[in-house]
């Protein structure tokens, strides 16, 4: 299994000037931010365990660019496009009958 750090031990290694080059590693369906400080190398973790994935490298240089970051390598050797999360048609189909445009439509025409 491969370790990770928090986010806030990210800032704080920051803060600290203990970060080497940071480095947006490809996986399938997005990139990882590998850190290395020290003898340490981490990946960044997600806030619900496992690894954070980003999508695209616009996410993730938006990301670390609020963190101070200026500079990082891109390694894409084993990125893969494809999505970061299962497709959920469930949630797709919630979401279509939530829609208050039909429901804005028919209100307008009976206040005529």
């Amino acid at each position: 299994m491969e370790e990770t750090i928090v986010e806030a031990t990210l800032r704080e290694l920051l803060l600290a000037g203990s970060i080497h080059p940071v480095t947006a590693s490809g996986r399938p369906g997005g990139f990882v931010v590998l850190i290395r400080y020290g003898a340490c190398e981490r990946l960044l973790g997600a806030a619900r365990g496992g690894v954070r994935i980003f999508p695209n490298l616009t996410t993730l240089a938006t990301f670390l660019r609020k963190l101070g970051v200026a500079e990082f390598t891109v390694d894409t050797r084993g990125y893969e496009s494809g999505r970061v999360r299962k497709a959920r048609p469930d949630r797709a189909a919630a979401l279509r009958q939530t829609r208050t445009t039909p429901r804005q439509a028919r209100l307008i025409e009976e206040n005529k």
